[in-house]
């Protein structure tokens, strides 16, 4: 039985003429007489028996018939309902970004796309650069805002630079560099550090290893933490000292003391997103961020 077949028994049921019925349902009048002695092959009993006046429903057929329209309501319900979710899909986005790096940025250009895109819904999510990596190529994001270049290589994901950030010294408020209004990273070469997690920020902990690298030492990692907030709570408590970008300095941090450091250290920052995976809204949404110098 198809839904084709019981629109035409519903039509022809609603104008008690095959013909006008089938000039309603645009469908040639033999086809139309076709399809409807199929149905009742099918269902094993006569549904409809003609008159002098036209056609009319046998009781089997006004049985029928309000189950046959509640058939075709349902499955026009089933269209809308699956039109809905494609619309919601085609509508909105997820987006993932590492917290400690894009949160100045992030909330500037959603902005300036909701400006291009109003109707467009955009769901933020803040996640540990690892965990961002592993949602885009699960397809659970569209686009993510994942800091270094390290995570996104290392995923196999396409990578685009947006920004660039510099570190900063993060020292205890009594520590005696505090009385220098710059710092040389060489200087703080005996010096215990506190890294970020590479577990789940492998491009950040490179990033302060490349740094040190460059300064001509290599850091004393003294422990690890996963989030840019335990880093200041050990670096007040002087466990010891670390590197981080500059925007953490937003964070609230008694205890911690910021200097710029000289030569600055700076890493590039990218958004990466799954290259079989990019939808056009996607691609809209990567086209109105900064193109940041190479």
């Amino acid at each position: 039985m198809e839904l084709r077949q019981l629109r035409y028994f519903v039509g022809v049921a609603h104008e008690r003429s095959v013909t006008r019925a089938a000039a309603t349902l645009r469908v040639a009048q033999p086809a139309l007489s076709r399809q409807i002695r199929q149905l009742e092959d099918e269902v094993g009993v006569k549904l409809l028996a003609r008159s002098p006046r036209g056609v009319e429903l046998t009781p089997a057929g006004e049985a029928f018939l309000i189950e046959a329209e509640a058939i075709l309501r349902q499955s026009e319900q089933a269209v809308r309902a699956a039109q809905r979710h494609e619309q919601v899909q085609r509508g909105q986005l997820n987006v993932g970004y590492v917290w400690g790096l894009f949160h100045t940025l992030v909330p500037q250009w959603v902005a300036r796309f909701r400006r291009q895109h109003p109707e467009v819904a955009v769901n933020l999510f803040d996640l540990t650069a690892t965990d961002l990596a592993e949602a885009l190529r699960a397809g659970k994001l569209d686009v993510g805002f994942i800091g270094f270049a390290f995570e996104a290589d290392a995923a196999g994901l396409e990578k685009r630079k947006v920004a660039a950030c510099d570190f900063l010294a993060a020292l205890p408020e009594k520590h005696p560099a505090v009385r220098q209004r710059r710092l040389k990273l060489a200087s703080l070469k005996d010096e215990f550090f506190i890294a970020i997690s590479a577990l789940t920020y492998p491009g950040a902990a490179q990033a302060l290893n490349d740094a040190c690298h460059a300064a001509g030492f290599r850091p004393k990692i003294l422990q690890t933490a996963e989030r840019g907030f335990t880093l200041l709570g050990l670096v007040a408590a002087e466990c010891g000292v670390t590197l981080l970008p500059s925007a953490l300095q937003a964070l609230p941090h008694p205890g911690v003391v910021f200097r710029p450091l000289s030569p600055v250290p700076v890493a590039d920052l990218f958004v990466a997103w799954k290259a079989s995976a990019l939808s056009p809204l996607a691609r809209q949404l990567v086209e109105v961020l900064p193109v940041a110098p190479p």
